[in-house]
């Protein structure tokens, strides 16, 4: 009895590794990045995701005296007071999107923390690193100092945006009116 049982397992051993596949071929694997995908100005904008901190609707603001009119003022974001700006605003145009759509992106920067008020987010991507370049053409004029450079997304150009370059501005700091 335990020859037979053992014969049986034998059998359905190699009926299973005749009809085995084989493992794939091995693929290159292209080094990729995580970029979280926004609109502002009309434009597909990307930000890496190690560069966000968050991404929430927009939150109540309380408005603030004497600020720049791109400031909407300030919100409770998780017991911290956080200035609430409104991005489109403040590269001059204006958020085109209804208000249930646009969301903000909370960023901190040497101990400074801000929520950019966006059109809306789309979601994330996986861009290919080879297929970052510092070629900005269709990067919208008032964007273009706040990115490097582009990444290639179905032969689109997608300007990747960077916190730290908006951070290091003056015009940003400056919120008095």
């Amino acid at each position: 009895m335990a020859e037979e049982l053992f014969a049986q397992l034998v059998e359905l051993a190699d009926r299973y590794r005749r009809s085995a596949r084989p493992l794939p071929a091995r693929e290159e694997v292209a080094e990729t990045r995580t970029v979280v995908c926004f609109r502002v100005l009309g434009a597909l904008v990307g930000v890496l995701l190690e560069e966000l901190d968050e991404v929430l609707e927009v939150p109540h603001c309380t408005r603030l005296p004497r600020v720049r009119s791109w400031v909407r003022g300030v919100a409770n974001v998780r017991g911290k007071l956080m200035p609430v700006i409104d991005f489109a605003s403040f590269l001059g145009g204006r958020l085109t999107a209804p208000p249930k759509r646009q969301r903000l992106l909370v960023v901190e920067r040497r101990g400074i923390a801000a929520g950019l008020v966006v059109d809306e987010v789309l979601g994330m991507r996986h861009f290919r690193v080879d297929g970052y370049g510092e070629e900005r053409a269709g990067v919208p004029p008032p964007l273009s100092p706040y990115v490097p450079g582009t990444f290639v997304l179905d032969g689109q150009r997608v300007p990747l945006f960077r916190p730290d370059a908006l951070f290091a501005s003056e015009e940003f700091l400056r919120v008095a009116a």
